[in-house]
């Protein structure tokens, strides 16, 4: 989920939060837990600090550390500790506890997105992702507006139990339509290694990469039927140079997020430019999130580019940011 969606959840949580007695009957605590499920909504994704160490740091380190169970009290305590220090006359164990709520919702919704979690860490650095709600759920954002609209003539937490109540009925039949459509594809293409779908704003539709021996296939599903529209072969150009390239620090951060990059290699005149695209996100054949690696002709690295790229314009501004350094590092 986006930060928009995570904040309107901490203001539906802390509307939720009025069902507990002890926080309806007292006006400081119902406010202090205002900002610990808002707040704490919001919390795991603080890891944008790793931007401060650039673009790759974030990419290796976001969804990683920050959302795995073990730093789910860590974040509720600090979060709830803080709020505390200003309302001192609230209880900090209800507090703690509708913040901690928020914290583990956080990390709930984001295993069921394309990008999934690393929630296992330490003990496992799979990404695990149900693959089940869009990154920004429009079902999800209306009937919390429904919800606070609602406000000015019931009690609010009643309205949000039977809101987050219809939620999670609606995420179990997005999940249960999502396996159910995993076996289908798996059934039409035995020789698959794996099968990721991708879910649109709009149920029973999703975008479906295809992992064969041979290529990806890239296709729709939508009312019972798969339609392939492309594919990419694993034969790749230049392997060696390929092969090499993830020993940089920035396509490695890359790999580090996504087990659907796919690298393509061009040849220009000075020398080669690698890019690393994920294959995850695609519109028609555009694929906005990679790194991109500039390599002389006599296989030194000369610069990179790590992050995503929403136009062709913005493509080209970066091919020629590349090649311009390039030139000017060997001269």
């Amino acid at each position: 989920m986006d930060t928009s969606s995570h904040i309107v959840m901490g203001l539906g949580l802390a509307a939720l939060a009025q069902i507990d007695p002890v926080v309806a009957n007292h006006s400081a605590l119902s406010q202090a837990v205002m900002f610990g499920t808002v707040i704490g909504s919001n919390s795991p994704d603080f890891d944008f600090i790793y931007r401060m160490k650039g673009k790759g740091s974030y990419i290796r380190n976001h969804r990683a550390f920050s959302h795995s169970f073990l730093a789910l009290p860590l974040w509720s305590i600090a979060v709830s500790g803080i709020i505390y220090s200003f309302f001192p006359a609230s209880s900090f164990l209800h507090l703690f506890f509708w913040t901690f709520i928020a914290v583990i919702l956080h990390v709930f919704f984001d295993l069921f997105n394309v990008h999934g979690t690393q929630v296992l860490l330490p003990f496992s650095k799979k990404w695990i992702a149900f693959d089940s709600l869009p990154l920004v759920d429009p079902i999800i954002l209306l009937v919390h507006l429904l919800g606070f609209f609602l406000l000015s003539f019931f009690q609010m937490g009643k309205v949000f139990f039977i809101i987050y109540i219809f939620i999670f009925l609606y995420l179990a039949v997005r999940t249960l339509s999502t396996v159910v459509t995993k076996r289908n594809v798996h059934l039409q293409f035995h020789n698959s290694i794996r099968i990721k779908l991708i879910p649109r704003i709009f149920l029973f539709h999703w975008d479906v990469i295809i992992e064969t021996k041979e290529e990806y296939l890239f296709g729709v599903f939508s009312k019972g039927r798969l339609k392939v529209d492309h594919s990419l072969s694993k034969k790749i150009d230049f392997p060696e140079l390929v092969s090499d390239s993830k020993r940089h620090p920035v396509v490695s951060d890359f790999l580090s997020s996504t087990h659907y990059a796919y690298p393509f290699v061009h040849i220009r005149k000075s020398g080669y430019l690698i890019y690393w695209k994920d294959l995850r996100f695609r519109t028609n054949k555009f694929f906005p999130n990679l790194t991109i690696i500039a390599v002389s002709s006599d296989y030194k690295i000369m610069n990179c580019f790590i992050g995503t790229l929403h136009s062709l314009k913005q493509y080209k501004q970066v091919i020629r940011q590349l090649k311009n350094t390039s030139i000017l590092k060997k001269e």
